[in-house]
């Protein structure tokens, strides 16, 4: 596997593949592999720039989905999942698109806490350092030490506004429906994801609205509930075919 995806197990069974957050990398998906592991053999992206992969970050949307897309190497007869969560849910739409534009369908595609692409975007990868990261603080599910710790939070900050920067400046011109079963997932207290979650519909044949305790960072504070609902998600659809 190249360093763009870590393996947290050794299975043939159902490939889930994790797109991060911004600002995040494989490792942000361990909490949830603990209660998934043995249920499916689980793929987090290691995006440029993030966690061990040291080459440049990429600081463009549609350039970073190509270049997962190049490096799955999906086999056709394993069934897959997509999921991700803020930032990375976007990048798991757009792949999904890719995807079956050359007959390849995900089981179902899970997109978590991001708005839809045809939504306005308010943009903060310019402010100052201090603005920018209250903004990332106020979206919650950072450790308390560590946002205290600003030596640390600084150490993080060019790869958020790199991740930043890739979504402001992503424009979709691919209109296509997503033909796999669509799951949105949003955070009760997230106002902006759930006021504009029925957007979605305009981008999937077949979607199911879903629900947490929680604001955008539900996915670090409703970690049990959101594998619980993967789970059945796995469980729940029919390979689909070309």
């Amino acid at each position: 596997m190249s360093q763009l995806f870590k393996s947290f197990d050794a299975s043939e069974k159902t490939q889930l593949i994790c797109f991060p957050f911004a600002g995040g990398y494989s490792a942000s998906f361990r909490p949830l592999h603990a209660f998934l592991q043995g249920e499916c053999e689980m793929l987090a992206a290691e995006p440029p720039g993030h966690g061990t992969n040291q080459t440049s970050a990429i600081e463009d949307l549609e350039e970073l989905t190509d270049l997962y897309k190049q490096e799955l190497n999906l086999r056709p007869d394993r069934p897959f999942v997509l999921f991700g969560h803020s930032m990375g849910g976007m990048i798991t739409f757009r792949l999904a698109q890719k995807l079956e534009r050359e007959g390849v369908f995900p089981q179902a595609v899970i997109i978590s806490a991001i708005q839809p692409p045809h939504i306005q975007r308010k943009k903060v990868s310019h402010l100052p350092d201090d603005q920018f990261l209250d903004h990332i603080i106020q979206l919650g599910g950072m450790p308390a030490e560590l946002v205290e710790n600003k030596e640390v939070m600084s150490f993080f900050l060019p790869s958020f506004r790199s991740d930043y920067r890739a979504l402001e400046q992503f424009e979709l011109y691919d209109l296509a429906q997503i033909q796999s079963p669509v799951h949105v997932f949003n955070g009760l207290d997230d106002k902006k994801c759930i006021r504009d979650a029925e957007g979605w519909k305009k981008w999937a044949k077949d979607i199911t609205f879903h629900q947490f305790d929680g604001g955008h960072m539900f996915l670090l504070s409703q970690t049990e509930e959101v594998a619980e609902r993967i789970f059945a998600i796995l469980n729940q659809h029919p390979i689909i075919q070309p």
